[in-house]
């Protein structure tokens, strides 16, 4: 079972792998964030290396090929309404649901220049979430950590985990992706699986 330290450095190392790249993104590769993921999850598959002479501008044409732009479609559009919307439409219903989710908890996306229901967005979301609960347990507010956990499991088997599993087998079929977005597809529903199990525990 993962510490809800290790569960919220799970939670940013993926929003920042699912977000446009830069070079904060660059660094926390550099520095093993991608191996200490595969560790605290138990994935079974190295991270692949990155091009030494400008590994920056290889992932930002590795994203923008899988997420934003290719010939004959985006094969894995990282969009919760693409996948929860009977029309496949982005600001469907399910987007409005996200938005409120942000909205009850404070949370502003002003000036985020994405929908509420980007992937990366929605794993950053989570990433608060945990940080709220593990600053609750630190001052020994247990009921307020468990309404944050509450708040985790309600979010992730409402908004996320019905649409997270297509996501990530698309992103694996699609045909030459970049490695490390194919890689962290799979690193993704491996974590996924883990916060489901983890969240459907919970008392």
């Amino acid at each position: 079972m993962l510490h809800v330290s290790e569960r919220k450095q799970l939670y940013r190392f993926l929003a920042g792998l699912f977000a446009y790249p830069d070079q904060e993104l660059v660094t926390a590769l550099a520095r093993g964030e991608a191996a200490e993921a595969v560790r605290l999850t138990g994935f079974e598959e190295a991270p692949p290396v990155l091009a030494e002479d400008d590994p920056l501008a290889e992932l930002e044409a590795g994203f923008t090929d899988l997420f934003i732009n290719r010939l004959g479609g985006v094969p894995a559009p990282p969009y919760g309404s693409i996948y929860l919307e009977q029309a496949g439409i982005l600001m469907g219903a399910s987007t409005l649901k996200v938005l409120d989710a942000y909205r009850r908890e404070g949370l502003s996306l002003e000036g985020s220049g994405e929908p509420p229901d980007y992937l990366a967005t929605e794993l950053e979301f989570l990433y608060y979430l945990v940080g709220q609960e593990e600053e609750a347990l630190q001052q020994r507010q247990v009921e307020a950590a468990r309404d944050f956990s509450l708040k985790q499991r309600a979010f992730v088997s409402e908004l996320l985990s019905p649409w997270l599993p297509v996501f990530c087998r698309r992103l694996e079929a699609a045909p030459g992706g970049h490695p490390l977005y194919l890689w962290g597809g799979r690193l993704l529903q491996r974590f996924g699986e883990l916060e489901e199990d983890w969240l459907k525990r919970l008392p």
